[in-house]
């Protein structure tokens, strides 16, 4: 929904060195949280019917190895983002599937927990996730029970591999990944990866003319990101199987943003029927009743609104796809806010529509 001017400036020091890269590794990882995730609901249409058609269609075997990683296992899926980013360049598929193969497997215990993300560390300290990649039941009870850690998700998510060996959890996981690559993945991963890199140049050319975080608010759709000592450099990427997500992640020192690709060429009637879906429900209207007295973080609007976080995010989601709330901050706080370019934007949109513009 978000139209930002283009001119010529000096992007200010400071040092952030903001890049955009195409990942078909990222992808196939993306696609996989999307088919295990608890909801699919703020799936934009598309990808919603795209994910429920897969999900059906998976091959029985499949199937079976998916639940043996974890029915609800989508955030599992995105703790694995940095086997696709390491290295001189983003991985494609068989990049992923290579380097998730020869790695230890100790090591993918630690992707898995988030021993790599900064923002764990600090939550829970590094000490704990270690103990359990490696197998300490208190320490992998205390991840469990905890609802701030994985998103709030982490029994359903972690419930099912983090009991097991570090070899095992490795096979399960490399079982799905090789499986969704042969099943699926492969025979749309050229065409993907076109689209994912047709959509990362043209970030790209931007980064002369606009300032770092001028070029995230643009291609992240109204989200103000407020830089963090610990990630100096920020990698966005482009993103299709998740659409209209923001997926905010974080390894070892990069800020990963995985937003969704195409949404700037998204035709008026498109970007109306996410408007419909934003106003349709009456909680999310009282969610923008809130955020009329200022910015909130999630826990403040669930805790004046007396809903569930897990309700209130849904629903931001689908504001935010609306084109009606807007994301300030990072992983210390999270805060959303009234958009002010909202009702401008909006007018102008369904004027031009409705003059056949």
């Amino acid at each position: 929904m978000r139209s930002a001017p283009v001119r010529a400036v000096a992007p200010p020091g400071g040092g952030l060195d903001v890049r955009v890269a195409a990942s078909t590794g990222c992808e196939l990882l993306i696609e996989l949280s999307v088919l295990a995730a608890e909801d699919r609901d703020t799936l934009d249409p598309a990808r919603r019917r795209w994910a429920e058609a897969a999900a059906a269609g998976m091959p029985a075997g499949l199937r079976r190895a998916v639940g043996r990683v974890g029915d609800r296992s989508g955030e599992v899926w995105l703790h694995l983002l940095g086997f696709a980013l390491e290295g001189p360049a983003p991985r494609d598929a068989a990049g992923l599937l290579e380097a998730v193969d020869a790695a230890d497997p100790l090591t993918v215990r630690q992707h898995l927990v988030g021993a790599f993300v900064p923002a764990w560390r600090r939550y829970l300290d590094q000490a704990v996730l270690l103990a359990a990649a490696a197998g300490d039941r208190a320490a992998q009870a205390r991840l469990l029970a905890d609802d701030r850690y994985y998103a709030g998700s982490a029994a359903p998510a972690l419930g099912v591999l983090l009991p097991l060996d570090p070899g095992r959890t490795k096979e399960r996981l490399l079982t799905v990944l090789r499986g969704w690559h042969e099943a699926s993945f492969a025979a749309r991963e050229r065409e993907t990866g076109e689209a994912l890199e047709r959509d990362a140049a043209a970030k790209r050319a931007l980064r002369p003319l606009i300032t770092p975080e001028q070029l995230i608010d643009l291609a992240a759709g109204g989200y103000a990101y407020e830089r963090e000592p610990e990630c100096p450099r920020v990698l966005l990427v482009p993103h299709l199987a998740a659409r209209p997500w923001l997926l905010l992640c974080q390894h070892r020192d990069t800020r990963i943003i995985c937003y969704a690709a195409g949404r700037d060429g998204a035709d008026a009637g498109a970007r109306l029927v996410e408007l419909g879906r934003a106003l349709g429900d009456g909680q999310r209207v009282r969610i923008l009743g809130a955020l009329r007295g200022g910015d909130r973080d999630l826990d403040e609007v669930a805790a004046e609104l007396g809903l569930a976080r897990s309700t209130v995010h849904h629903h931001l989601a689908l504001l935010r796809a609306g084109g009606l709330v807007g994301l300030r901050g990072n992983a210390r706080r999270y805060r959303y806010g009234l958009r002010a370019e909202a009702p401008r934007e909006l007018h102008a949109l369904l004027a031009g529509f409705l003059a056949g513009g």
